[in-house]
């Protein structure tokens, strides 16, 4: 149990709080030593802290940022709330990111939670780089909310603009995803004119609602209490004008006064202390040099060796770098920590302030800095370090020209390029510059930074650096080779158009019968299918799978097979692309390797849901998500979630499917692929639209619109349509909702496509076309959607959708009837629910009153039972104009709240998360991911009203009492 006594910022405890009067200060006077710098100027920063920590111990959880320039006080402000946190019996974490974690994916964070006290955060099992970067924050996350359980806990980052990649990705998904534990995460950083990582992440949090505070320079008053505080004396004018130069920074005083004191330029007596000296200056640098003179010349050494590390580090490492033993460097190190330069960290040391580690470095001469990296890459690589430091320090020392040190190179990209493309491709950029223009090594360099750098969206900067290189006379295979691997990079990021360039490029460098040249035709055969070439993408695919077969090449063997899979699905051939689809799986699973990375179960899911086997395609979902976690694709996860949520909305689970589509739109917006979040957010507006949200469709689609307009992205060809519904939705004319549409381009195999991929857009389509006077594009309407029945006769939904689209067309009540009778055996329900409205106003105006009735009071169970609130607002107005006033059922609508708004996939994760279960056991138990689950808990909290976990326990057991609302499933 965690003790309920106040904490924080009361004076009696925090003296440094009390900044009205010097004369307090007076009586702390003393000769004999300066005292700890304190705490003035900042009473409305620890108090929000120390409420934070409050929030915390009651179950909710959050985000603090702290910024401001260096020295002004935010590691201050991080311990004193660390010291509070342990004294008000919270676990506690903290660090500090230093310049060295950007060069290693993880570190920050690893460093960070090791730290844990009381311990118990084990990160063995998020320690291998070549997983999927998503599988290893999820894995964290289950480490943090399970150790959460048993006590709350703050979490501390000091220099978070520091972060390495990977930690930033963990910090934009974790702090959101466990804002209902009881963690606080409090962050500090300094503003910079470059971005991070680590700035973009935390700019990211703080748009989300994180908590900032800017530390401003000390008013007057506040730095004649810092001086008091420090001397343990009233401070005369003269020792506060000098102190005035310090321009308010509470470190930079800090140094003034202290080295006011040690130089003897200011006296203190009868409690007043004045200044007697005027050799120091406000200068920073002045300060540390005037502080460093009467170190012996073994310490000054030391501190410069150790400046160029960048990170704490041990005895030994800073002795091998000063050529001395450890043992003889003992002194030194004394010394250094006697004078408050250097501290203690655990076994290792580390600078008091990172402020006075920039100092000497930037003191040292160029010649001296390179060779100091340089050595430091061969003491380091001694000591065990990584080969991601070794390269670093190779890099900065100038020495990355020599085989031993591009093998180097070549080691420590391998091993951060899955989790972290971004770095390596800095590396590598780093590296070329030290590597003369005809090296051997340069070509397959340049190749890997261009695949990196579009992998890390930074596709203009990938297409400058492929352009130059293929323009440096490259041969034929490395120029092939080249343009692979930006081919594949860009169609990860979704920039097909790109892709079928250099796709094309590559593949007349290379040989006719070369491997390499399979995999450009596989990467080619995906990159027409998305730009609209159905059947140059269906040629690509079956060469590709053909010269794969012959040369051994697997990958590009599935990859062209399942190309085939999409092309028949996108013309509605959907028996064959089941059969191609299963094809490419059967290979993958029995040859492995790198065939299963192309993911061949996620195109046969697809292929099932169009053929509505859809249990069939729930369970290979399920498959391909856990492979995907384990071979390292994160780029699959965004596809993954749209398909499954396809799934979900085409059998009527509205609400799951927003889920779905709402976590993929999120991992791709961390995975900084915005346009593999088109089609998600396409879907996402036309969800929104059955739930009768307009507002949030709206959103989905100008954030769809602009995704489209922006570089070379494909758009959906069904996002038109989409566009065209929510024109309508709100009040536009048919001609002028229309017009969206007809600006395409709908010719007769632009419509089939779009069927093929939105079948239920028939009967719809036809019947505005009619009222929009536009006869034939209703005529053609019919006509595709018949032509895609008598491709798949047997699937109902399609030969039902196509009597429906006739039906409404032609007026005619026998197609009508026919669709209705053949929709009865589709499990897509709410296009059954469609037919059957239109088929009860053909009934109505027969006479036929009462089984138009039946007919209606059918399709708005469906629609009450999908929460399909829009559609069950319709067939309730029809119900009211056939005469019929009885009481209906009513469905939760968006933005009703309470226990009789949850759905029963919210009622699911509500319960198992109030059982003490974390996302992720959560997620296993209900088969999807740890983001779906996360997307249920945040609609739930809302409509409960609750921020916690631990609220959101006792609002269970008291329904479970019968003091909330109506009963929820078990």
């Amino acid at each position: 149990m965690i003790d309920n006594k106040p904490i924080g910022p009361q004076t009696e405890n925090y003296p440094m709080l009390r900044v009205g009067s010097v004369q307090r200060h007076g009586a702390l006077a003393t000769e004999s030593r300066i005292l700890a710098p304190p705490l003035v100027g900042r009473a409305d920063v620890l108090l929000d802290l120390h409420r934070a920590l409050i929030e915390t111990a009651s179950g909710a959880g959050g985000c603090i940022v702290v910024q401001g320039t260096a020295g002004m006080g935010k590691s201050r402000l991080l311990e004193t709330a660390v010291t509070e946190a342990r004294a008000f019996g919270m676990a506690v974490s903290s660090s500090r990111a230093t310049a060295l974690d950007r060069a290693a994916p993880l570190t920050t964070m690893r460093t960070l939670l090791q730290n844990a006290h009381p311990p118990g955060l084990d990160l063995a099992t998020a320690s291998d780089s070549g997983k999927n970067p998503l599988h290893l924050v999820d894995q964290i996350g289950e480490q943090v909310e399970q150790y959460v359980r048993k006590q709350p806990m703050l979490i501390c980052l000091d220099d978070a603009h520091l972060s390495d990649e990977l930690t930033s990705l963990a910090l934009r998904i974790l702090v959101p995803e466990l804002a209902s534990s009881p963690l606080t995460w409090l962050l500090s950083r300094r503003p910079a004119a470059v971005r991070t990582f680590g700035q973009d992440a935390i700019d990211w949090l703080v748009a989300e609602g994180a908590r900032t505070h800017d530390l401003e320079p000390l008013a007057k008053e506040a730095v004649t209490d810092f001086c008091a505080s420090m001397l343990g004396a009233i401070p005369d004018d003269s020792v506060v004008e000098m102190a005035e130069r310090g321009a308010g920074n509470p470190f930079l005083l800090e140094q003034l006064v202290s080295t006011l004191r040690e130089t003897g330029q200011l006296t203190i007596s009868g409690g007043v202390a004045t200044l007697v000296g005027s050799e120091l200056t406000a200068d920073f640098l002045s300060a540390v040099d005037l502080r460093l003179r009467d170190l012996s010349e073994l310490t000054r050494r030391l501190l410069d060796a150790s400046s160029v590390l960048g990170r704490p580090f041990t005895v030994h490492e800073v002795a091998g770098l000063v050529g001395r033993s450890a043992i003889d460097l003992l002194p030194a190190v004394d010394e250094a920590v006697s004078a408050v330069i250097l501290e203690a960290d655990g076994n290792e040391l580390r600078f008091r302030h990172d402020l006075i580690r920039e100092a000497l470095y930037g003191q040292l001469s160029e010649p001296v800095r390179r060779a100091l990296h340089r050595e430091a890459a061969t003491v380091i690589q001694r000591e065990g370090r990584s080969a991601v430091e070794v390269a670093e320090h190779l890099v900065r020392g100038g020495h990355a020209g020599d085989g031993q040190a591009v093998a180097v190179l070549r080691q420590a990209v391998a091993q951060i390029a899955p989790t972290a493309p971004n770095t390596a491709a800095d590396l590598i950029l780093r590296m070329l510059e030290l590597i003369t223009p005809h090296d051997l090594s340069r070509p397959p360099l340049v190749a890997e930074a261009v695949r990196l750098l579009a992998l890390g969206d930074r596709i203009a900067e990938a297409i400058e650096l492929g352009e130059a290189a293929l323009h440096a006379g490259l041969d034929s295979a490395q120029e092939a080779a080249l343009l692979l691997g930006l081919a594949e990079a860009l169609h990860v990021t979704g920039h097909s158009g790109d892709v079928v360039s250099y796709a094309s490029r590559g593949i007349s460098r290379a040989r006719p019968g070369d491997p390499i040249r399979a995999e450009l035709l596989s990467v080619q055969a995906y990159a027409l299918l998305d730009t609209g070439d159905i059947a140059g993408g269906d040629n690509a695919g079956t060469e590709a799978a053909a010269l794969g077969a012959a040369t051994g090449t697997y990958g590009a063997l599935v990859c062209g097979t399942s190309a085939r899979s999409i092309a028949a699905r996108m013309v509605g051939n959907l028996k064959s692309a089941v059969e191609y689809a299963r094809d490419a799986v059967r290979i993958a699973e029995q040859v492995g390797g790198e065939a299963r990375r192309r993911h061949p179960r996620l195109w046969l899911a697809a292929a099932l849901t169009a053929v509505d086997e859809l249990a069939e395609a729930e369970s290979l979902f399920a498959h391909d998500q856990r492979e995907s976690d384990s071979l390292g694709t994160a780029w699959t996860q965004p596809r993954w979630y749209y398909h499954r949520a396809m799934m979900l909305t085409v059998s009527g689970r509205l609400d799951d499917a927003v889920a779905e589509a709402e976590a993929g739109a999120r991992v791709a917006e961390q995975l900084a692929a915005p346009a593999l979040s088109l089609p998600l957010l396409t879907l996402l507006a036309s969800l929104a639209m059955h739930r009768d949200d307009l507002a949030a469709a709206r959103a989905h689609l100008d954030r769809a619109h602009e995704i489209s307009t922006v570089g070379d992205v494909p758009v959906p060809v069904d996002l038109a349509w989409i566009v065209t519904q929510f024109r309508l939705a709100c009040g536009e004319q048919p001609a002028s909702a229309l017009r969206t549409v007809i600006e395409t381009g709908v010719d007769s195999q632009s419509l089939l496509r779009m069927l093929a991929r939105r079948p239920e857009a028939a009967p719809q389509l036809s019947r505005l076309a009619l009222a929009a006077g536009a006869s034939d594009l209703a005529s053609r309407t019919v006509e595709m959607a018949r032509r895609l029945a008598e491709r798949n006769p047997d699937i109902p939904s399609l030969v039902g959708i196509a009597d429906h689209a006739s039906g409404v067309a032609h007026d005619d009540l026998g197609a009508l009837r026919r669709a209705v009778h053949t929709l009865a055996q589709s499990p897509r329900v709410m296009i059954r629910a469609a037919a059957m409205e239109d088929l009860a106003a053909r009934e109505d105006v027969n006479v036929r009153r009462d089984e138009a009735v039946r007919l209606v009071e059918q399709a708005l169970s469906t629609y009450l039972s999908c929460n399909a609130a829009r559609d069950a607002a319709r067939a309730q107005q029809a119900l009211r104009e056939l005469g019929v006033r009885r009481r209906q059922r009513q469905q939760a609508t968006v933005g009703s709240q309470g226990w009789d708004s949850l759905t029963t996939s919210e009622l699911r994760v509500v319960r198992l998360v109030a059982e003490g279960l974390t996302n992720r056991q959560v997620a296993a138990q209900l088969f999807v991911s740890p983001h779906t689950v996360d997307s249920h808990l945040r609609h739930s909290f809302s409509k409960l009203g609750v921020t916690s976990r631990v609220e959101l326990t006792r609002q269970v057991l008291l329904h479970d009492q019968g003091g909330l609302g109506s009963p929820g499933p078990a």
